[in-house]
């Protein structure tokens, strides 16, 4: 008998929050244009999410990746409707790490978790 989707995404959020540390992911709304005056906004928003911190072994540098990234897994059951992309923030132990690259891995439709390869 193999787990549902649900199943794994609640097993995953449970582990992440009971072994990772708290941080809390930066995202900006869509940006909108308003001609009457000409200005550009959106609104920024944070969320919380706990997450699990890993460093990248050297032989992986290169490329994409650099020295002192680090991967950190986030758990997709924490995060809502929000997905983590490419020019979001996540702070870690105060200080925030721009999001790099995201890999989402899935069960179905339903994200179980996020590895974000970020940099400070």
């Amino acid at each position: 008998m193999t787990p549902t989707g649900s199943t794994l995404s609640g097993t995953a959020a449970r582990l992440i929050a009971r072994y990772g540390a708290p941080m809390r992911l930066g995202k900006t709304g869509a940006a909108t244009y308003d001609p009457d005056t000409g200005t550009v906004s959106g609104s920024p928003s944070e969320l919380e999410a706990p997450g699990i911190v890993e460093s990248i072994d050297a032989a992986f540098v290169g490329g994409l990746v650099q020295s002192g990234d680090l991967l950190v897994t986030l758990s997709g059951a924490g995060l809502g409707a929000a997905r983590p992309a490419p020019g979001d923030r996540l702070r870690i132990d105060g200080r925030w790490h721009d999001v790099i690259d995201v890999t989402t891995v899935s069960a179905g439709a339903a994200p179980l978790l996020f590895r974000l390869l970020v940099r400070r």
